[in-house]
């Protein structure tokens, strides 16, 4: 099946005008100044978005190693989000424009909830979904408030089915992208503000594929072409609807990052493997830069690597010899999210082996003027 040529699914590939065959940086200037996004006392760190504020999201261990959803604000302070009482592990999928934030809560005896906090009141939050043996897998939010992910059994074998949420409608079942597929699941990873979804669908780790939709019709579409001829995942998407993630490469058994075209077809983005055989692409924003992560091993999805890069302008760059300062880490494995003002938030590894959490910003070039510090006539 392929998905119909509408003007938002056009935009796909528009990427891929400025995408150029160039080769990998690896040191020089400074491109970001790193600063450590952390908790205090926590055994690790793993953020998963940032938003045009500054605002991070995501998740730490507390000594008793549950997850406890999180909030750094522009500053850089953490603030815990509340969740339900109990054995819970929390954690913070996603947060928008307006500081609405989405998340799942884990019940290790019940299933797995769908929360909603605000930002601006971190101590309380909204359950959105909660169903005995039930995984509400909450992936991404737009400013519209519309949540999409996937929604299904917990430990009782039923697959995951894609699926929207909105406050007027509720849940939505989008169902799965092939009647007479027997095995198969489906989940959204990503939705812009246009409305336009992204994700997969899958039967087993060898046979996954690109999906793409409209979080206001139920319906899940495959990508078609060589996504679907071969192993695809759609990882992220941005406003103007060129979405990102990885495929099987052209020349060896491998998956590696790609950006995906209208029809379907994907294409590499040159170097984004850098000096490993594998990888995947994790976030862009809406000028078209794009991050991810390397040496992925034999695992297939958006996972942590052993090394981690941006592509800007054609050329892809190491992001660990990118900025002013590693500080106390060792590497950097997946870059989660970028925003539109180019800041991009991540994880990495310190010497003890913890997860760690980074955000780098963007350092601007230093002006030259033409006469001393009077602007130039």
């Amino acid at each position: 099946m392929h998905v119909s040529r509408s003007p938002l699914s056009l935009r796909i590939g528009a990427a891929l005008a400025t995408l150029s065959f160039a080769g990998t940086v690896c040191a020089g200037t400074p491109l970001y100044h790193l600063e450590r996004l952390d908790v205090p006392d926590a055994t690790g760190v793993t953020v998963s978005d940032i938003n045009s504020a500054g605002q991070v999201v995501g998740f730490y261990m507390d000594a008793e190693f549950y997850r406890r959803a999180v909030m750094w604000d522009a500053e850089g302070t953490p603030h815990t989000l509340s969740a339900p009482a109990g054995e819970i592990d929390a954690d913070a999928a996603a947060i928008n424009d307006t500081g609405t934030i989405v998340g799942t809560a884990t019940d290790f005896a019940f299933g797995v909830s769908a929360l909603i906090w605000d930002a601006k009141t971190p101590t309380k939050y909204e359950t959105i979904s909660s169903v005995q043996g039930e995984a509400a897998d909450v992936n991404d939010i737009n400013n519209d408030g519309v949540v999409v992910g996937g929604l299904g059994g917990w430990q009782t074998g039923e697959p995951s089915r894609a699926f929207a949420w909105t406050r007027e409608g509720g849940f939505v079942d989008h169902g799965l992208p092939h009647k007479n597929v027997e095995g198969q699941q489906a989940r959204w990873t990503a939705i812009n503000q246009a409305g336009t979804v992204v994700g997969h669908w899958n039967i087993s780790i060898a046979t996954v594929h690109a999906t793409i939709g409209d979080a206001a019709t139920p319906v899940v579409l495959a990508m078609g072409g060589d996504s679907e001829l071969f192993p695809t995942i759609a990882t992220a998407l941005n406003n103007d609807g060129v979405a990102v993630g990885l495929g099987l490469a052209l020349d060896k058994p491998f998956l590696v990052p790609v950006v995906f075209n209208a029809d379907g077809s994907y294409t590499e983005i040159p170097g984004a493997v850098l000096d490993q055989d594998n990888g995947s692409a994790t976030a862009i924003n809406d000028s078209g830069v794009i991050a991810g992560t390397a040496g992925i091993g034999s695992a297939v999805g958006s996972v942590p690597g052993l090394r981690a890069w941006v592509h800007i302008d054609g050329v892809t760059h190491d992001l660990y010899e990118s900025v002013d300062d590693t500080g106390a880490f060792e590497s950097f494995s997946k870059p989660a999210a970028i925003n539109a003002d180019g800041v991009i938030v991540g994880t990495g590894r310190l010497a003890d082996g913890n997860t760690a959490s980074y955000r780098l910003t963007p350092i601007e070039p230093e002006v030259i003027f033409a006469h001393g510090f009077e602007a130039a006539d």
